[in-house]
């Protein structure tokens, strides 16, 4: 295991145990829980050798940037910017959405049921497999840019 420390721009700084076999996107779901910033706000990165540094990619494993115990990570706080996703309908059509990771599922749905004209239940919407559930963050699915949301209609049974 090792003991790094996770810095914010504040000076504030945080201590967190980790495995090198960790993924970073695990991480940061350990600091959003210490530190309360959302991971889809979270860039994290660590100086190397030469003082530049370097920015841990969110599929990626600790292991991959050789961190020793004690080392400091530097969390970054991104700004939340709109990102474009697709609405793909049981028809094949897609409509176009902007959205942002802190919009919560359940105001994401009220949107999609004026524009589409749908009524309350009687749809849901997946993302890569997932459904997304009310009481959540758009952005804990982690929805790249131009990525695509399922709307799947209900069956009525009979």
């Amino acid at each position: 295991m090792l003991n790094l420390n996770v810095k914010l721009l504040t000076g504030e700084v945080h201590a967190v145990r980790a495995s090198p076999s960790m993924s970073v996107s695990t991480l940061m779901s350990q600091i959003e829980s210490k530190t309360g910033v959302p991971s889809y706000q979270q860039k994290l990165a660590i100086k190397n050798d030469s003082g530049a540094f370097t920015e841990l990619r969110d599929a990626g494993h600790l292991a991959e940037y050789n961190l020793s115990p004690g080392d400091t990570i530097m969390l970054m706080v991104k700004n939340e910017e709109p990102i474009n996703v697709f609405l793909r309908k049981d028809n094949g059509r897609s409509s176009t959405y902007t959205i942002y990771p802190s919009e919560g599922v359940a105001e994401f749905r009220v949107r999609v049921q004026r524009q589409e004209g749908i009524q309350p239940g009687q749809f849901w919407l997946c993302y890569e497999s997932k459904p997304l559930e009310d009481g959540h963050k758009l952005g804990e699915y982690n929805i790249a840019p131009d990525g695509t949301i399922f709307m799947n209609l209900r069956l009525r049974g009979g």
